[in-house]
This record gives C-alpha cells, sequence and structure tokens, in this order.
C-alpha cells in the first residue's frame, strides 16, 4: 500500500504575512521586562520619592526621558515603568546608541523589506518599532544619536508610522518611547549637535536618577542586596554584618563615581578575595581609575534649566511644577532657587507669577 500524501498550497503572499507574524510573536516573548518598582532597592527619601514619580508616569503613554550618571539604573527604571503601565503584557525592547553604528541601527530601528540591500533576509525584517508594537521602546545613550538620524527618528514620533529601508509602505505602530542618557542634551542643543524639536518631543516627562553619594542611605541597602547574591552561590559566607564588620563606614564614605555598579563591582571583588570569611581591605576594591562621564549638574543648574524650557512654553512655574519637571524633591528646589535668587538668576513673586528668570 501507497502513503497518501495531502499537499496545501498557498499564495505566497500570504506565506510571508504567516512568517512576518511569528516572527513577531516570537520576538515578543524574548523582549520582555524583567524588573519592577520592588527591584529597585534603596531607603533613602530621594529614592523612595523618584519610585513615587515614576509610578505616577508609568500610566501615561508620553515619552519618558530618563537622565542620570552612568550607573545609576536608568534601564531598571525603564523597566520598571513599563511593568507599571498599560502596556505591561507588551513587548519591552532595548536598543544602546552607542553600540550600533549609524547604518545597522536603521535597520535595527526601522527594519528593511526583501532586496534593500546585499545579504537581506527573503521576506525582510521588522525592525524594532514594529517588534514593539503595543509595547515600550527603550532607547538608551539618546545622546550619542547622529544629527543625520534623529530627523528619521522625530519624524516617526511625530507621525507614529515607519517605513522600512527599501519599501514604500508604511506600517503603523503604537509604541510608548523611554529614552536615557547620561549626558547634557539640553547643552548639546545649545552646540547644536543634538536636534531641539526632538529634544523637546522626548523631554516631556523628566525623570533625573541621582548619584549614590547624595543619597548615601542606599549604599548599604544595595551591598546587602548584592552580598545576598553571591551568598546565594557561595552557602559558607559568613552574614553581612560579619563579613564587613569593621569596614562599613568605609563603604559609606566613598563616592562610588560609579554607582551601583561600582559598588557591585566592589562587593563581588571583596568576597572574591576574601580569607576565612574575613573582609579584607577596601581600598585596592576602589581602584584609581577616574570613569570618563560628565560633570554632574547641580540642583541649581537642573532647576534653572528646567525654568528656561518652561518659559519658552509661556508656562508659569513653582515649586511643585518644578518638582514635577526636575524630579527633584520640592525641598531641594526650593534649595536650588534660593541659591539662584541670591545670585540674581531669578525672582520669587508671590501669586500665579512664581518664579520668574532674570535676564
Amino acid at each position: 500500500e501507497h502513503a497518501e500524501k495531502v499537499y496545501m498550497i498557498r499564495e505566497a503572499t500570504a506565506i510571508q504575512k504567516l512568517e512576518q507574524e511569528v516572527r513577531v510573536k516570537l520576538a515578543r516573548k524574548r523582549y520582555t521586562s524583567r524588573y519592577t518598582m520592588d527591584d529597585i532597592l534603596g531607603s533613602s527619601e530621594e529614592i523612595r520619592l523618584l519610585k513615587k514619580l515614576a509610578g505616577r508616569i508609568a500610566v501615561f503613554d508620553q515619552p519618558v526621558y530618563i537622565y542620570g550618571e552612568s550607573g545609576t539604573g536608568k534601564e531598571l527604571f525603564a523597566q520598571a515603568i513599563h511593568a507599571c503601565s498599560r502596556r505591561a503584557n507588551g513587548p519591552f525592547i532595548a536598543v544602546n546608541f552607542a553600540a550600533m553604528s549609524e547604518s545597522l541601527l536603521e535597520s535595527e530601528l526601522f527594519g528593511y523589506a526583501e532586496g534593500a540591500f546585499t545579504g537581506a533576509k527573503k521576506g525582510g525584517m521588522p525592525g524594532v518599532f514594529e517588534q514593539a508594537h503595543g509595547g515600550t521602546l527603550f532607547l538608551d545613550e539618546i545622546g550619542d544619536s547622529l544629527l543625520s538620524f534623529q530627523i528619521k527618528l522625530l519624524r516617526v514620533l511625530q507621525e507614529k508610522q515607519v517605513r522600512r529601508i527599501g519599501d514604500d509602505k508604511l506600517i503603523p505602530v503604537d509604541v510608548r518611547v523611554i529614552v536615557a542618557t547620561n549626558k547634557d542634551i539640553a547643552q548639546l542643543v545649545r552646540e547644536r549637535s543634538f536636534r531641539e524639536d526632538l529634544y523637546y518631543r522626548l523631554n516631556v516627562l523628566p525623570l533625573h536618577l541621582l548619584p549614590l553619594r547624595e543619597r548615601r542611605a542606599d549604599i548599604l541597602p544595595l551591598a546587602r542586596e548584592f552580598y545576598r547574591e553571591m551568598a546565594s552561590s557561595l552557602p559558607k559566607l559568613s552574614l553581612f554584618d560579619v563579613f564587613f564588620a569593621g569596614k562599613l563606614d568605609e563603604l559609606m564614605q566613598y563616592d562610588f563615581p560609579g554607582n551601583a555598579r561600582q559598588l557591585r563591582n566592589v562587593v563581588e571583588f571583596l568576597v572574591c578575595t576574601s580569607e576565612n570569611g574575613l573582609c579584607p581591605d577596601i581600598s585596592p576594591a576602589f581602584g584609581e581609575v577616574v570613569p570618563s562621564r560628565p560633570r554632574p549638574l547641580q540642583d541649581e543648574q537642573i532647576v534653572l534649566e528646567a525654568l528656561r524650557e518652561r518659559e519658552k512654553r509661556g508656562e508659569a512655574s513653582g515649586r511643585r511644577s518644578l518638582a514635577v519637571a526636575t524630579g527633584l524633591s520640592e525641598d531641594r528646589v526650593k534649595k536650588a532657587l534660593a541659591i539662584l535668587r541670591e545670585s540674581g538668576s531669578v525672582e520669587i513673586r508671590r501669586g500665579r507669577a512664581g518664579i520668574v528668570l532674570l535676564h
């Protein structure tokens, strides 16, 4: 007996469409957020207020602009915001501008059509804007993007449509964008190395992450968690307070220019070089390398820049509105305004006039 065979014939376009749908579904399974607000550790008032603000802005769809030094947890906050949003069941996709060339970045973000260039995959490839449809797209190190690329990004954000390289078809996308940077973008705008219109398109819901040296109350909780993670794989480790006996003051007094990332490295170095369960000398763990990062902005500089931006938009400013705009606490905004008033930069008026920038 001969087994019967059944052949199903479908149009090539239908098969390609199914292939694209499967590819996007697989991408969504791969691109998921791992962290929530509960994963953001710390006991300081500053981190508590930051988490509260992040939770409030998570429910909206406007772009989030996260800025802070390297190692302060920008992607951690981005993932937590996604997890709190109505898009939590959608994909979370991260793209790092500093890690890609312009040509690669364009195909990565926008995708390409079949035959768009030599080596292009059959059927083309959706970009991350398409893959993030219904979810969140995290654009890290946005300050490193080239001017020639920024106009293309602005067009997608304005029109909510993407065109693959080598294609003439526009594809609608529903994506919430979160960007992050450790650079002073406002200064880059003044230097004309970053488009002003893109800056204002992105800087809708700003979130300023403070360095560890400005929230020292978070150093020990973070160190405990990093130590606990090491202890889970090394059960013979002693308790945290026993291991660091007599050394906690040194941890608390160090500035940690690399922030939480450097603190994790320090804890892991000390555990790996310890003998008989005792903490070795801490100073070699700190090292002598000076990180290549921009000088951190002072509170008064941040408040002054927020005042300038609000004035451009014709908005009156008060302590509360400036706290929301900068991510600083109202108390820190108050102290910054006092410094600016003494220097003759601002005038604080009563009533609706609020805080006025003196030119």
